[in-house]
């Protein structure tokens, strides 16, 4: 295996053994033996169980980073497949499998053509399904002074043609956060409600807060979805003091985003006031838009072109989030897609499989814009 990487193998390997975020020890041991068979000397435990390689040109240059991510979902996989989950209730139902399999294959080539000038970065990031491990990788010592020049990611998508490449510059994948908010009062006898301090009219205008909340900022494409609602418990005989009411804020652009949040937090606030209630607001999973630049979109294009790949460009983001865009606020660059197929089992379903097909085309796309910052590579 020291002189021939097979990525696919590599993959189905990952795959059998999905670990959740920020528990993703096993995961980031394979890939770190993997990139020390190459020769490399990766940095581990970076921002958690993230991993960084650093491959140094012949003369000065650029500095690129490429980041895929290695955690998995809390799905339970149906025994289809050869290489299906070992773990009970744990998949890689998003394909971070792949992206990872498709880094190291980079590395592969890496490792005979390292980059005639300037620095790669190789970046394997745990937690992005809960949004944490881009932002500790980040503030990690390894990067928190870094001076990069270029961020490159992919997502594969499900919906899009094998192969076909997807751009958008400006925001590409919106911001999204869990809001848990809890309103306490007093529960009372149901036959005395006036004795108790009932949460139910507040928790009513909660629920329209939320539904009411993108309207108050036309300029931005944004969502509330109400994900779950509890008013005390289901006994006739008390009259309830405690409500609970979920929700996810989406948003493509992230000064609405952080409105919309503060905004909520004080029209909550004044409602519970008025009904002498106590309240707390929890936000969980939360992301920023990732925004990729107009000239690293282009970047994405003119490789892809030079592949002889698709382009689509999209007309609005996705709505689902991806915390690379903690990369993209710091230093310029761009995630881009990479098509799984138009029927290809959704992301996040427990029928879903990255497809192995794309594996060569990512690492192809992967290599040429590292070509086009920093020559030398072939192949």
């Amino acid at each position: 295996m020291a002189n021939e990487f097979d990525p696919v193998t590599l993959r189905h390997t990952l795959h059998q053994t999905p670990e959740l975020s920020n528990h993703e020890a096993l995961t980031a041991r394979t890939i770190a033996a993997q990139l020390r068979q190459f020769g490399f000397h990766p940095a581990t435990d970076v921002g958690g169980h993230g991993i960084l390689v650093t491959i140094q040109g012949a003369a000065p240059g650029p500095t690129t980073l490429l980041r895929a991510d290695f955690d998995a979902l809390p799905i339970e996989e149906p025994g289809s497949l050869a290489y299906c989950s070992q773990h009970s209730g744990v998949m890689h139902a998003c394909g971070h499998d792949g992206h990872t399999a498709a880094l190291l294959a980079v590395a592969a080539e890496l490792r005979h053509t390292p980059p005639a000038r300037g620095t790669v970065l190789l970046a394997f990031q745990p937690a992005e399904e809960t949004g944490e491990g881009a932002a500790r990788m980040c503030e990690s010592p390894a990067l928190t002074n870094a001076q990069i020049d270029n961020v490159y990611a992919f997502h594969n998508l499900p919906g899009f043609s094998q192969h076909q490449i997807v751009v958008r510059p400006g925001t590409f994948a919106c911001a999204s956060t869990g809001v848990a908010i809890e309103l306490y009062g007093k529960t009372s006898h149901a036959a005395y409600p006036e004795r108790g301090i009932s949460p139910a009219s507040a928790m009513t205008g909660v629920l329209h807060t939320l539904t009411q909340l993108p309207d108050a900022y036309p300029d931005a494409n944004s969502l509330v979805t109400l994900v779950h609602a509890q008013l005390g418990e289901p006994a006739y005989g008390v009259a309830p003091g405690q409500a609970t009411v979920m929700a996810t804020l989406r948003s493509d652009d992230n000064a609405c985003f952080h409105a919309m949040k503060a905004d909520l937090i004080d029209k909550v606030n004044t409602l519970a006031a008025r009904a002498g209630l106590t309240v707390s607001v929890c936000w969980h999973e939360p992301f920023i838009a990732a925004e990729n630049s107009t000239h690293h979109t282009q970047h994405v294009v003119n490789a892809a072109q030079s592949l002889g790949l698709a382009v689509h460009r999209l007309t609005e983001p996705m709505r689902w989030s991806e915390d690379v865009a903690e990369f993209l606020a710091r230093w310029p660059g761009a995630l881009f897609g990479i098509g799984s197929g138009e029927h290809h089992p959704q992301l996040h379903n427990p029928d879903y499989d990255f497809p192995d097909a794309i594996l060569p085309t990512a690492k192809a796309l992967f290599t040429a814009l590292v070509a086009e910052h920093h020559g030398c590579i072939t192949g």
